[in-house]
């Protein structure tokens, strides 16, 4: 059976946006993927759009989040469902970390 257990010390981050940004894969299986993705003040998702659905959760920090031009500000414990397509990204106010759940996987994430 493919993996069921993802233990931090074998989980290793993706450094984006010259360090601003850093993803790590947690989990994933099925047709689910579970991404955190840590933020630097200031640091900027840019508006993307993709075929998968997303549910985003506010671990730590403060984030302006737009979907389809509709903006809200999150915070620790706040969640977000992206629907698939939508054109969405955020801007982090406060350094912090959410935690995406993508269905189905995100293969572009996916290293060879």
């Amino acid at each position: 059976m493919d993996n069921l257990f993802f233990p931090d010390a074998g989980l290793v981050p993706e450094v984006l946006d010259g360090g601003r940004m850093w993803r790590k894969l947690r989990a994933r299986g099925g047709s689910l993927m579970l991404v955190e993705m840590h933020f630097e003040q200031g640091a900027v998702g840019a508006e993307h759009r993709h075929p998968h659905e997303q549910l985003c959760y506010c671990l730590e920090g403060e984030f302006l989040y737009s979907i389809e031009g509709e903006k809200a500000t999150l915070r620790p414990g706040d969640s977000v469902f992206v629907p698939a397509s939508a054109l969405h990204g955020a801007l982090c106010v406060a350094a912090g970390r959410l935690l995406d759940i993508f269905t189905p996987q995100r293969d572009d994430f996916l290293k060879p």
